[in-house]
């Protein structure tokens, strides 16, 4: 069996993928991997011979567990673990460790725009505590949504580029209200976040955020690990209070 006893595994559980990744102690990604649901026994497979000092695991979804759950090392985070003030019960964890990744990395006051499955907006002040947010169902599930629940409309793609406003034929005219609407709708919370809070960095992370930057989406940075980076810090937070 390897060894990797140095190495720490962290694991977030989404609507529609599991995504994984291996830390040093240095807090350096070294490894990334990304599977479906129904995909699972293939990352079990790659990772099944190492041993890590420790495994954080968030899921949004309770039924689905792998076979690190059981193991003696591994912290099951939730959202009342992350050490952020004020956020609901409901809250997703997913949502709640990106935005804890975001200000412990970047800065506080920030927003963080999550697209994914859903594109969920999550702000957070200077002291720590969730200001509030928005959630709408994502690219991908608009564009699916159309296709799936009417009868003469065609499955249409998400477009590289920012399609033309006026579209001349139904699949450009889809194209041009899913991403005009909501590139706009997106702009308008960025600006109204950005009136309260000039000093906050905007951050977005999830699938879809590179499409939005692309379009013309107005945001600071690109992170696809947030989620990873508020694991890391929970896990390092919870240390803490149990060895104080």
């Amino acid at each position: 069996m390897t060894n990797h006893l140095n190495n720490h595994l962290a694991i977030a559980i989404g609507n529609t993928r599991i995504k994984a990744v291996i830390f040093g102690n240095d807090r350096q990604i070294l490894e990334e991997y990304a599977f479906t649901h129904d995909q699972l026994p293939i990352l079990e497979a790659r990772l099944a011979n190492r041993d890590f000092a420790n495994i954080a695991i968030a899921s949004v979804v309770p039924d689905l567990l792998t076979s690190w759950h059981y193991l003696p090392q591994t912290q099951i985070i939730k959202t009342a673990d992350v050490p952020l003030r004020g956020l609901y019960a409901t809250m997703g964890c997913d949502r709640a460790l990106a935005a804890y990744g975001a200000g412990e990395i970047y800065g506080y006051p920030v927003l963080v725009i999550d697209a994914g499955t859903a594109i969920t907006l999550t702000g957070i002040d200077t002291d720590r505590a969730l200001v509030g947010g928005a959630i709408v169902a994502g690219l991908r599930s608009q564009f699916l949504s159309l296709y799936q629940n009417t009868a003469a409309l065609s499955d249409v793609h998400i477009p590289e580029t920012l399609p033309s406003r006026w579209g001349l034929d139904t699949p450009s005219s889809i194209q041009a209200g899913i991403a005009h609407i909501f590139l706009a709708g997106l702009q308008a919370y960025i600006d109204d976040w950005r009136s309260q809070f000039p000093d906050s960095k905007v951050i977005i992370t999830g699938g879809d955020g590179e499409h939005l930057v692309k379009w013309g989406l107005q945001v600071d940075i690109i992170d696809k690990n947030l989620i990873f980076w508020g694991l890391w810090r929970c896990c390092e937070f919870q240390s803490k209070a149990l060895s104080q």
